[in-house]
């Protein structure tokens, strides 16, 4: 009976998996919500702009999000809602939710929604809110049902429905929102986007264009939106939503907003019963009056400031990932991380830090994370903490004493080549497996004793870092908006004026104005002629004009048109066809799953090994050297794609840049960008061009074939000495001459010396 329960399970678990292959990196498959408790929810202020950011994998992991609430809704009921599923592979008797609220936990359940959705609904107490932000975490532990070894941790999922889960306030509708303060109060839609309607007639001239993109953009900032998507229409509709319009009262009544019109210069909120429509007018006589009245938006007390308790101020901080610059130090707590002691194989805690733009990263200096923690005897000798940057291990710990020990800030260095200009997402993971997981048995799956404790007194420690932006690096200019943040204002080309095309402009502007923390500065144009000198953002689809400019960015555009005319492939349907077609039998199943088990030992591959150590102890290779690598060919996407970004340096040279952005046509550039927005896709732009499809989330991306360097920072002589040692770190070939012409040097001198004053025998 055993051996078929084995044999049932591994079935199961081969076709959720080649189901979740098919998925790519798509958006997660979400919980379905019953239709009594969407009808529940009414005002819902939801927890994230990102599915992928409520989706918790593993054996432990805890998320915190910064939600803002009115004063009316502080201090009326509220309650936390929930929806979840997860993998059928979870144990429930020894698996759990927890939901914290300012560090209060208010729910707890165990995870048993493998076969129907769950959904977690509790009152929160009266005066555990207060208006302003808030922090709302998950944690979630979990534990495989029969497989106790390391691999088995990766199967384990709880999906958090994006959609219906967050704050609700039974008896509310969505809040009015009346002031700038409030504009964190507007919850994203169930995608995760805030999406924000510019108003703006048909005919509207490029000038008044520029500006309601530069408004949409500081509601962004203002509003904390890290996920905004920009919708260009001719008129305030009737449904819920973010209104903003822009202009003197002939440009206000001309969309039909007569009523605002003699609201004069400044920014202003248009009378409204809608629930949940907010409308944001900036007025002003003429541009000196629009350019004071959008400066307004940033201006006065920001809603960061109402922050009533640790927790919350905890959450603002880690949103969208903590600032820090080189030579500081701070501590897990500060970001965001909590100590924790854990009971299985594999524990992970994971945070985000952003890195000036201008960092230049190379392998000049370590990054050292002191860890506090301490482990229990008994742990097998593989046992180790790795820390991973962006998804690439860089730094480990071994963990060999066999009667535990205690990890007072031991070091961890991670090279400064690991990390990049902007977003950087750093887990650090420890494995403790013991013996007895090979049993797996289950009163050892529910057993509480302790093998790892994480404190959050573990310290982060950045060096003094090189301060010169290394271009092009689309990863710079979506961390940062650099160099279009800057006073000198870039030209924003639309290959046509449509609504699409210029929303996905301004999306793209504003998602990189909240990154920078203020707007753009850009002026809107429709020709090229204009691009002769300076920077320039390009969007829209190719034409005669753009095919010249694709070489500049190095872009094969028959190859990207083919891709765009490429569909997606569904692996999921074709993993589903193949097992429908060839059903494999029960016992072929078990024995390859119990196969997969015994090569976790595999025979001793010393050429393997040889590999692993000069890979992770050497590391240099023949593409390491410029000399040796081929020209680089013009950039064709391998997979299906409907968005390529690229960027490269202008024709007119020096600092000046060029980004540009293409899709088939406006429609699938702005659906490009809405899905691009969101975090978990955005934080991964790097390289001078990415190509991406959003129905996959697939994303491909090129390195720089020819950097061009724009000082930023004074070239002081630290700075100076630290941007030369990243440089000769970076350029082998110049580093290699360097010390060949060094010891040459040092040859020579040598023998001259001793030729002149050695003792002859």
């Amino acid at each position: 009976m055993t051996r078929f329960r084995h044999r049932a399970f591994a079935a199961a678990l081969m076709l959720l998996t080649l189901g979740a292959a098919g998925e790519g990196r798509g958006e997660p498959a979400q919980p379905q919500v019953s239709a009594a408790d969407r009808e529940s929810l009414n005002a819902l202020h939801r927890l994230g702009p990102d599915a992928r950011q409520l989706r918790f994998e593993g054996e432990t992991m805890s998320r915190v999000w910064p939600i803002y609430v009115t004063a009316e809704e502080a201090h009326s009921r509220a309650r936390v809602h929930v929806a979840y599923a997860n993998a059928i592979s979870v144990m429930p008797e020894a698996s759990a939710i927890v939901v914290s609220v300012n560090d209060v936990a208010v729910a707890q359940s165990p995870i048993a929604a493998a076969s129907d959705p769950a959904s977690l609904d509790v009152e929160l107490p009266r005066g555990l809110l207060q208006p302003g932000f808030n922090a709302v975490r998950i944690t979630v532990s979990q534990r495989h049902r029969v497989d106790c070894s390391l691999e088995a941790t990766y199967e384990l999922w709880t999906q958090v429905d994006p959609a219906t889960s967050g704050l609700t306030f039974p008896g509310l509708s969505d809040p009015s929102i009346v002031s700038l303060e409030d504009l964190p109060a507007i919850s994203p839609d169930p995608t995760g986007a805030v999406v924000i309607h510019v108003v703006a007639n048909d005919g509207a001239e490029p000038a008044l264009l520029d500006k309601a993109m530069r408004a949409a953009e500081s509601i962004a900032i203002r509003g904390g939106y890290l996920r905004p998507v920009v919708d260009v229409v001719n008129h305030v509709d009737a449904r819920p939503g973010l209104y903003v319009a822009v202009g003197a009262a002939a440009d206000l009544q001309s969309v039909g907003l007569a009523q605002a019109a003699g609201a004069g210069a400044g920014v202003s909120f248009a009378g409204d019963d809608v629930p949940g429509r907010t409308i944001v007018v900036v007025g002003g006589a003429d541009e000196s009056e629009l350019d004071q009245s959008i400066r307004q938006i940033l201006a006065g007390r920001w809603a960061e400031t109402r922050r009533a308790t640790p927790a919350a101020a905890r959450a603002l901080l880690s949103a969208g990932g903590f600032r820090i610059a080189g030579g500081a130090t701070v501590s897990l707590h500060e970001l965001g991380v909590q100590s924790e002691d854990f009971t299985g194989r594999l524990f992970r805690t994971a945070f985000d830090v952003v890195l000036p733009p201008d960092f230049y990263p190379a392998d000049y200096d370590k990054l050292t994370l002191l860890v506090d923690a301490a482990y229990a005897a008994g742990l097998n000798a593989s046992s180790q903490i790795l820390v991973r940057v962006n998804d690439r291990e860089a730094g480990s710990l071994p963990l060999r004493s066999p009667r535990g020990e205690f990890l007072e800030l031991r070091p961890v260095v991670v090279s400064l080549a690991a990390l990049r200009p902007g977003f950087n997402h750093i887990v650090v993971e420890a494995q403790t497996p013991k013996d007895v997981d090979k049993d797996c048995d289950v009163t050892a799956l529910l057993t509480t004793d302790k093998r790892f404790t994480f404190s959050d007194r573990t310290e982060l420690v950045i060096p003094p870092i090189a301060r010169i932006a290394r271009m092009p690096d689309l990863a710079v200019t979506a961390s940062s908006g650099f160099p279009y943040e800057r006073s000198e204002a870039a030209h924003l080309f639309l290959a046509e004026r449509d609504p699409e095309t210029l929303g996905a402009a301004a999306t793209f502007l504003a998602r990189a104005a909240v990154a920078a923390r203020r707007p753009m500065h850009t002026a809107l144009t429709f020709a090229l002629s204009d691009l002769a000198q300076g920077s320039a953002i390009l969007v829209g689809a190719p034409n005669v004009e753009q095919e010249v400019l694709a070489s500049r960015f190095g872009l094969d555009l028959e190859a990207i048109r083919e891709s765009w005319a490429r569909p997606a492939s569904d692996d999921a349907s074709q993993a589903k066809d193949a097992v429908d077609a060839e059903p494999a039998p029960a016992d072929d199943t078990f024995d390859q799953w119990s196969d997969a088990q015994r090569t976790l030992h595999p025979r001793l591959d010393a050429k393997a090994l040889t590999r692993a150590f000069y890979d992770r102890y050497i590391n240099v290779h023949r593409e390491d050297f410029a000399l040796f690598r081929p020209p680089e060919a013009r950039f064709a996407p391998k997979k299906p794609t409907s968005l390529v970004l690229a960027q490269a340096q202008a024709p007119s040279g020096g600092a000046d840049t060029w980004t540009i952005l293409l899709a088939s046509n406006g429609d699938s550039l702005a659906r490009g960008l809405r899905a691009l927005a969101a975090p978990s896709e955005w934080s991964q732009i790097e390289g001078r061009v990415v190509a991406y499809d959003p129905k996959s989330s697939l994303l491909e991306t090129a390195r720089e074939p020819d950097p061009y360097f724009i000082p930023t920072a004074a070239l002081t002589p630290s700075n100076l000495r630290l941007v030369a040692a990243g440089w000769l770190s970076s350029d082998t070939d110049v580093y290699v001459i360097f010390a060949a012409l060094g010891a040459l040097a040092l040859a020579v001198l040598t023998t001259a010396t001793v030729k002149r004053y050695g003792v002859r025998q």
